[in-house]
């Protein structure tokens, strides 16, 4: 029972100034009412996570009415700093002793309760100027900032993407796309407000609006990614046994929790007719019927093994290895079904078939689920995010590897050229001089055929001459003989000659004798 836990708590009283103080920051009217986005806003600024916080706020809001009183916002501070020490989130919990819950600063001009002075700017002059440096850094156009400009400068907080862009939504102040100096600061102050733990506000507090903006008309900027369903947007419900509808946990606003307003496809007198027997199987009266106490009962149906176990397996909601009142009056209606009309059970329930009492732990577990899914695919991008970083790392390493060897690379080409035009020139130098020597050798040529020329005729004269040489030859023979004959003749008349010549030489002498 809450009220007696909030009486056997002297700390969930009234009379406790830090609870007193934290109200009061929530319901500064006095209204004894806390409107769930308030109180929300605040307890998300616990730090905890999103599903724990859910739970807080199903123990506190057990009235279900989507707003907290005064005590049951107590619980669930108490809640929250039980949460904070390790302790188990339960209403059992709340008579542990357990230090008080922390939050974030609430000074702060983004969180409600925030301090400011009228008519001041809650960034200061030395933040101004920090950040009129990155806005001049980013080359300002008539000095304005696009979004594709600022963007890299929001990423690189590596705050939550939704975050940014309800940072973005609360600094376009005149929703032109782009910021100004004063709201590019707006942006700036929001992130590093962010950073430091504190929530990024749904509207933009009066404190942090530039004073060249306060002749506007006063900004409400709806979020990106809101952190709480306006009341008109609800359309969830939760049903207990009785059909009452409810209000919604807050914190569940961004899953999609299947609707629970069907009314159930067992109808009121079935279900009362499966409680008899329900009541008849429940033999150890704990609310909970086991395989073998229905085990007869679903035999005598004639329907298959299979069908039966079907049945079991779609009814068995909470894998419990039982079947509640509410889901054993299920299951005879899918066995009456099947052997009034012949529809077999479906591969799953549809929620008009889910049990009222379940269909809230249904959506827990879907949510539970999802949220799995979601850390596991953020697992998986992560992975992925590192392996591209790797891919990315190993390429740059390979750039910077094939632009070392494009340098060597060019630098040999430079080489190659420069011997290329050295080859050239000499190439240039050789062509000149085989033409000389071409021109030499035709030259040449020239005088080799006319030498040729001479050459065959004085071959032809050689032969003339030696045949001229063979006639004169034999022609000297010839008259070396005829002179040898006149001589041997000559020789004969030489010695015929001499007696003659002393014949006469005497004939003379004695004429000239005679004649003196």
């Amino acid at each position: 029972n809450v009220c007696s836990v909030l009486c056997l708590s002297p700390q969930l009283s009234s009379g406790n100034p830090v609870y007193e103080k934290y109200y009061q920051q929530v319901d500064p009217s006095g209204s004894g009412q806390v409107a769930a986005a308030d109180a929300a806003l605040f307890l998300k600024r616990s730090g905890l996570a999103d599903l724990v916080l859910g739970k807080i706020w199903d123990l506190a809001d057990s009235e279900r009415k989507g707003c907290l009183n005064k005590q049951q916002f107590f619980i669930a501070l108490r809640l929250v700093a039980c949460a904070q020490n390790g302790l188990e989130v339960a209403l059992k919990s709340l008579n542990l002793a357990v230090s008080l819950p922390k939050f974030h600063d609430t000074s702060s001009p983004l969180l409600p309760g925030g301090v400011s002075v009228d008519g001041q700017w809650v960034v200061k002059m030395e933040e101004k100027l920090k950040f009129d440096a990155v806005f001049d850094s980013l080359s300002p156009v008539s000095g304005m900032l696009s979004g594709e400009k600022v963007k890299p400068v929001l990423l690189n907080s590596k705050l939550p993407v939704d975050v940014l862009g309800r940072v973005w939504e609360l600094s376009d102040l005149d929703r032109d796309g782009m910021l100004d100096r004063d709201e590019f600061a707006v942006a700036m102050y929001l992130v590093y407000r962010a950073l430091e733990g504190e929530s990024v506000p749904m509207s933009l507090p009066a404190p942090l609006v530039p004073p060249s903006k306060r002749k506007k008309p006063p900004v409400s900027v709806p979020p990106v990614m809101p952190l709480l369903p306006s009341p008109p947007s609800i359309k969830e419900s939760r049903s207990s046994l009785s059909g009452s509808k409810t209000l919604p946990n807050p914190y569940l606003y961004n899953h999609p929790v299947p609707s629970v307003s069907f009314q159930w496809a067992v109808s009121p007198p079935d279900k009362s007719k499966y409680d008899e027997v329900f009541a008849k199987t429940d033999l150890d009266m704990d609310g909970l019927v086991s395989g073998p106490e229905v085990r007869d009962i679903f035999l005598k149906t004639g329907l298959p093994s299979a069908t039966l176990a079907h049945i079991w397996e779609l009814c068995d909601i909470g894998d419990m290895g039982k079947l509640t009142r509410e889901q054993f009056a299920l299951a005879l209606h899918l066995i009456n079904q099947k052997l009034t009309t012949g529809v077999d059970p479906p591969q799953n329930l549809s929620p008009e078939m889910i049990p009222p009492s379940d269909r809230l732990s249904l959506a827990t577990k879907q949510v539970t689920q999802e949220k799995s899914n979601v850390e596991q695919e953020m697992k998986e991008q992560v992975k992925s995010i590192r392996e591209r970083t790797s891919e990315v790392q190993e390429l740059q390493n390979q750039v910077q590897k094939e632009s070392g060897d494009l340098q060597r690379l060019q630098s040999q080409r430079q080489e190659v050229q420069d011997t290329l035009e050295e080859l050239d020139q000499q190439k240039t130098t050789l062509e000149e001089q085989l033409r000389h020597i071409c021109q030499q050798c035709s030259h040449e040529n020239q005088m080799i055929l006319s030498l040729e020329a001479e050459h065959t005729e004085q071959e032809q004269k050689m032969e003339e001459y030696e045949e001229q040489l063979v006639q004169a030859r034999e022609e000297l023979l010839r008259l070396q003989e005829e002179s040898q004959q006149l001589e041997e003749k000559v020789q004969a008349a030489r010695e015929q000659f001499t007696p003659l010549q002393e014949s006469v030489k005497d004939s003379f002498s004695q004429v000239s004798q005679v004649s003196l």
